[in-house]
């Protein structure tokens, strides 16, 4: 049970994360949350420190913030067009509920601190040694149990 509710607190995570992208960046969203994981892989050696991951959500930050004012709200996300999903549900509905996880003091926006600073749910879960350090045998495992989790 708290397996998938925190994998379902990544999943909302990185729907978030998706959907202000393709709103920046005007392209698909990334439905694989280890593939968010392996662009953090800022040196390209294979390993993901807690330090490159941190770094690469604060890039992801400077991507999203389209009007530059230091804050992830509706109006970076305005001029976009969100469709919906068959099920029902569009992305600006995941998005509200992914900006409402990160959005810690309630203002309605989420701050570079709460962004970047805030709880690394994937690299924790994904990191299974607690060393800090997501080596290639924890992203396989973590893929796997990402893949088992969707299959259910």
């Amino acid at each position: 049970m708290r397996l998938g509710l925190t994998l379902a607190s990544a999943f909302m995570l990185c729907g978030c994360m998706a959907a202000i992208s393709s709103v920046a960046r005007a392209q698909p969203q990334m439905r694989d949350p280890t593939q968010m994981l392996e662009r953090a892989d800022l040196d390209g050696d294979g390993r993901i420190t807690r330090a490159e991951y941190t770094e690469a959500r604060s890039r992801s930050f400077e991507q999203f913030d389209r009007n530059k004012d230091g804050y992830l709200d509706k109006a970076d996300a305005s001029g976009r067009r969100f469709g919906r999903n068959r099920g029902g549900g569009g992305a600006g509905e995941r998005l509200q509920q992914a900006m409402d996880f990160i959005d810690t003091d309630g203002d309605g926006r989420i701050s570079r601190d709460e962004f970047v600073g805030g709880r690394a749910i994937m690299f924790d879960r994904a990191d299974a040694n607690g060393d800090n350090v997501i080596d290639k045998a924890e992203m396989r495992s973590f893929r796997d149990t990402i893949a088992t989790y969707r299959d259910r």
